[in-house]
């Protein structure tokens, strides 16, 4: 066997992105190894962590960073990706910055001027500090800074009143409710021009108005290729009556912001700023350079929904000439689906009737049979929104049942068949968005599709239509047989108690390895499977049966170590109170980083 050199053994490495998996590998190389310098550069090409969420992370992080302000100047520059959280304690309805936060606060300029190789930093202080001048002024060397995440806001905003009558003009409650936020304008003019992605979060009206005031700055971004904006934070324009909607309300005017060249357009926004027939925040870019669309669609209201979403029948699909992805994110509570027969425990299982999105199938989609969207090959729904509602999909899709009149309103069976039919074949990859489905439902979809293209294929899948005890349908396995080239199988939601509520980490049962393992069998072109967010298996090559690796567990959600085809579905939740799982799958959870950043320190303090 040929000897483990730095090239190889680095290599190796490369397909490593869990610090914990490195940190284990550096516990077993004495420091003289010629190969502990090559695990460590690859942890330093990892995000670092500095946290302030509970004592004993705080005490780590400001240990970390006094090895790191101390000797270990070249380590800081060492460092390519920095991720910060501070936090603030909520105190009879003020903002008090917590000691912990400030002691890390009030060095990151002096870390910033150490990180000279920094390429992105994603800063969390909302509620926190913001960015004052000199930590801004730290920024202004770091050269190869490219992507810089943000939230906009520095404290909680007073709480709007609940209800309501017509005192309130457009306006007026988020002037006097909306959250402080800290100045941005000398960042983005000195950060600016030489990013490729940023990422805006927690932007209420006031924070908004300022960004549209800044087309000027915005227009030099000509490398800004990524934007990612929630506009989900404080009451915009609501105009009085009822409750105060969270967001813009529909008839809210966006401006184009500026931005020269963003191709991929992540929007974060309210159901009700998407209530009415109007392009809305599609209007902050250029559609006809947008390759990405991802709308993430979030609640105004925490006890109903905003229905139908309208965007859609108010966008042209011509004006997407260059789209590859589409993903539609619909933030929908339900948690019937954690339970195999739900009726039997009224007050533990709800469910918000689905949002439907009319224009999408018949108008949107259906237009490419005309070759509109020409580019697209990835369509990527998690929730039921791609079926109007209370449509069974085995008439919609049955060629012989045409359950809807043909009317300028309701377009027929056979125009919605043939819609679906028109794009379904011409992707490559396709998560459904038509609810928990069976086996049935499955082949009626998969004959829309051409097998010499799809190669991903993720659903949500109907548990309780069948046993709690059976193995995974043989049908639907035969139906995935047929696609020589099908290499990814997601699977939502896994199946009810197979995960325990609030543990980081899947607990995985006995069935749902067979589940994973009699997917795998079935197409031997397959060779990623995930059920939830990021619980991702892969096939290894072994005599008889393939052998199969847990590759990612879900305890971080959203892993980069997975394609991004993976990230949607069920998260593990922390359980504080002991409740159910979340029911949203969409928003994920804050991460506890604090054992990844002791064990940062450990190894700071060993080496140093």
């Amino acid at each position: 066997m040929a000897d483990l050199n730095e090239d190889v053994f680095s290599c190796i490495l490369a397909h490593i992105w869990d610090a914990k998996t490195l940190h284990s590998i550096l516990a077993t190389l004495p420091q003289s190894h010629l190969l502990f310098p090559v695990a460590l550069g690859r942890l330093w090409q990892l995000p670092i962590y500095l946290d302030a969420y509970d004592p004993r992370t705080s005490v780590a992080s400001r240990e970390v960073l006094d090895y790191l302000l101390g000797g270990g100047a070249s380590y800081a520059a060492s460092i390519r990706h920095l991720v910060m959280h501070d936090s603030s304690l909520l105190v009879y309805g003020a903002v008090d910055t917590a000691p912990a936060d400030m002691a890390l606060h009030e060095r990151l300029p002096n870390l910033l001027r150490r990180l000279v190789n920094l390429e992105s930093l994603d800063y969390h202080s909302g509620p926190g500090i913001g960015m004052n001048n000199e930590l801004v002024q730290s920024l202004h060397h770091l050269e190869r800074m490219r992507a810089v995440a943000v939230d906009c806001t520095i404290g909680f905003g007073v709480q709007a009143p609940s209800a309501a009558g017509g005192y309130a003009v457009p306006g007026e409650l988020s002037g006097r409710y909306d959250a402080k936020n800290w100045e941005m304008q000398p960042f983005l003019s000195t950060m600016g021009p030489q990013l490729t992605s940023l990422e805006l979060r927690q932007v209420n009206h006031t924070m908004f108005m300022a960004l549209a005031s800044w087309a000027d700055i915005f227009a030099t971004f000509h490398g800004l290729e990524h934007l990612k904006i929630d506009i989900t934070d404080g009451v915009w324009d609501w105009d009085g009556g009822g409750s105060p909607a969270m967001g813009a309300s529909s008839a809210f005017i966006f401006p184009f912001l500026g931005l020269p060249s963003v191709k991929r357009f992540e929007l974060v926004v309210c159901d009700k700023t998407l209530s009415g027939s109007q392009k809305g925040p599609l209007n902050l870019v250029h559609c006809h350079l947008l390759t990405v669309l991802i709308i993430d669609v979030r609640y105004s209201l925490g006890f109903t929904n905003f229905n139908p979403i309208k965007l859609f029948e108010s966008l042209s699909p011509w004006d997407f000439p260059e789209l590859l992805r589409l993903e539609i994110k619909d933030n929908n509570s339900n948690t019937s689906r954690y339970h195999w027969d739900p009726d039997d425990d009224d007050e533990r299982v709800w469910r918000f009737e689905e949002r439907e999105y009319p224009g999408l199938v018949p108008s949107f989609l259906g237009s490419m049979r005309a070759g509109s969207l020409p580019k697209l090959d990835s369509l990527w729904v998690d929730e039921k929104t791609l079926i109007p509602r209370n449509s069974s999909l085995q008439h919609l899709l049955d060629a012989d049942v045409d359950l809807f009149s043909s009317t300028d309103d309701e377009p027929s069976g056979v125009v919605w068949r043939e819609a679906l039919g028109a794009a379904f074949h011409r992707l490559k990859s396709l998560r459904i968005g038509f609810g928990a489905i069976t086996h049935l439902d499955a082949e009626l979809i998969l004959r829309l599709c051409d097998p010499t293209k799809l190669t991903q294929f993720g659903f949500e899948w109907n548990w309780s239509a069948y046993g709690q005890d059976e193995p995974f349908s043989p049908e639907l396995l035969v139906a995935l047989s047929r696609f020589p080239k099908l290499a990814d199988v997601h699977i939502l939601f896994p199946r009810p108690g197979a995960h325990l509520p609030g543990t980081p980490d899947p607990v995985v049962d006995a069935r749902t390895i067979d589940d994973v393992q009699s997917i795998f069998q079935c197409n031997g072109s397959i060779c990623r499977v995930g059920i939830g967010n990021s619980v991702v298996w892969e096939r290894h090559p072994s005599e008889g049966s393939p052998a199969i690796l847990l590759v990612s567990d879900g305890s971080i959600t959203s892993n980069p170590a997975v394609p991004k085809f993976y990230h949607a579905g069920f998260m593990s939740r922390y359980d504080w109170d002991e409740g159910n799982p979340d029911s949203d799958n969409t928003i994920p959870p804050r991460p506890l980083r604090g054992q990844e950043i002791e064990q940062l320190r450990d190894l700071l303090q060993r080496i140093m």
